[in-house]
This record gives structure tokens, sequence and C-alpha cells, in this order.
């Protein structure tokens, strides 16, 4: 899956000018949820020309119908986790969130199924027993649109998987922590697409060559939580593009403001120094654990 990640520039400023620029918060609006035809193998610019064009058969399994609802939920929960977007659930006018960075999202569901295994064994007294795992799978695919423009940016595919073991018929568990799954899917893109980001505004615990905590400018104003992951990287400008390259990682260990928290080091921490002391431009932004 390609993962667009647009970065903004960073300036030192008060909490509201962060809210109106760097960190700026968007509405995600979920539109038309379609299932594809069951017994239809469609690849993935067949599926796309069919969610713009509206064409589809209308036609689905029996599983896909049940777990309708489930799926259109669980696209919502991972639409809503997202760091730096906002769900709208139709409440607000088309205008309201035809802004500049909103998005509008279509989803067509290609899979839901499951997949089992067995196995025979017999016990201490010879009595034969039978175990069978499940496996479940969702998938989803995303048209998601520039609010503002129609422009689609991109078309990922979403899969959750989950596994239930038992003597016993658990299909239907095992497809529901598929689509569980799904969410977590879903934010993590999003955040990916729009990262939080922060500078570092001052080193603090220092061992031998090693930064150990940093303050960062990202605090309780913009979303910071104690246990938020963060990447650091080194910024350059080559040929007149931005180029970055990671150094190191952190981890929020207290919020202690509306724009500052105090970070452990936890990867990096020579480089991250090194960088500190020369005066070069660093930019931290959210990461995947």
């Amino acid at each position: 899956m390609t993962l667009a990640a647009v970065l903004c520039s960073i300036t030192i400023a008060s909490a509201q000018d962060a809210q109106e620029g760097r960190n700026q918060i968007y509405n995600i609006t979920l539109g038309i949820v379609d299932y594809a035809h069951h017994n239809e193998k469609m690849s993935t610019g067949e599926a796309v020309g069919k969610v713009l064009a509206g064409v589809l058969t209308g036609q689905t399994s029996v599983q896909a119908t049940k777990y309708e609802e489930d799926v259109k939920n669980a696209i919502i929960k991972g639409l809503s986790g997202a760091y730096r977007f906002r769900y709208n659930d139709g409440l607000l006018r088309i205008d309201d969130i035809a802004g500049e960075g909103n998005l509008l999202v279509d989803a067509l569901i290609t899979n839901i199924q499951t997949k089992s295994s067995s196995h025979t064994w017999k016990d201490k007294e010879d009595k034969t027993h039978v175990s069978t795992t499940y496996t479940g799978i969702c998938e989803v695919m995303l048209t998601i649109k520039d609010a503002k423009t129609g422009e689609v940016i991109a078309n990922p595919t979403m899969g959750g998987s989950g596994m239930s073991s038992s003597s016993y018929d658990t299909e239907d568990g095992a497809i529901r922590e598929a689509i569980a799954r799904l969410s977590s899917h879903i934010t993590t893109w999003l955040n990916q697409y729009r990262p939080l980001e922060a500078n570092i505004l001052e080193g603090s615990t220092v061992k031998k060559d090693k930064q150990k905590e940093v303050y960062i400018d990202l605090g309780s104003s913009e979303g910071a939580f104690v246990g938020l992951h963060m990447g650091v990287f080194v910024v350059k400008t080559i040929a007149g593009r931005e180029a970055k390259s990671q150094i190191g990682k952190l981890k929020i260990l207290a919020v202690e403001g509306d724009d500052i928290s105090l970070c452990k080091v936890q990867s990096g921490g020579k480089d991250i120094k090194a960088a500190l002391d020369a005066g070069q431009q660093l930019l931290v932004m959210t990461i995947d654990k």
C-alpha cells in the first residue's frame, strides 16, 4: 500500500496559531458504502471505476449482507480515530466540509469470508478430538477524495484478519474480529497521511553523549497524550526540495501544558544530541510504534 505523507513547514507558534496552521484539524465524511458481487472477481482498477461510476450489480452474498452494519461501523470508527480528523456524521452542510484538506470517503467491500483448518488428535483414553481454527477476512477498498476539488487522493485497500480456535463453529467470531481490526488500519493510514508535527524546544536529561529526554512544543491543545510515539527527523533542502531522514524515536512521558510535553528518547539519543548541539533543523512527527 502506498502511503502519502504531506509535511507542513514547522514554526514555533502559540497554541492558537498552531491550530490554524500546523496540526490543523480536518473534517472527514463517509459517503457510499457498497458491496462487490460475491462471485465477481475484479481488479483494483475495475473496482475503482465501478465506485466512481456508481455502477454495481447490487447483488451481495448472504454473509456480506449480515455484516453490513458491522463493517460500516468499523469504517466510521477508523475514520474517527485519527489524530487530525473529526468525523462528520452528516449533520454538517456540504459547504461546511468543502474546506481545504477535508476528505470524502467512499468504500467498496470486496471480501468477507472465513477459511478453516482442522486438526484431529487423540487423548490418553484414545478418544478422538477435532480442533478447528477459523480465520476471518474482511477487505475494503477506500476511495479518498479531496472534499473541495473532488480529486481522488488515494485508493488504499484495507484488510483485517481475525482468528479463533474451537471445537465448535466460531466463524462468526473470526469474522467479527477481522472487521474490528479493519478500523486500526484505516486510522493508521490517516495518521500517516496527516501526522501530528512538533519541534524540539530544548534538551532535558543527558547521559554521557546521549540525549535521554527532550521537551517538544506539542501539548494538550493539539492532542498530545502520554504514550504517544514520535519520530525525530533531520530536515535538509536539496535542489529546492525538502528531504528528511529519521534519526530517532520519542515517547511522551508527560503533557505539561497546552503546547509543551516532556519526551523520553527511545532510540537515537546520540544522534539527537549531536544534531541539537550542531543547531540542525529537526522535525518531530507521529509514527507507528
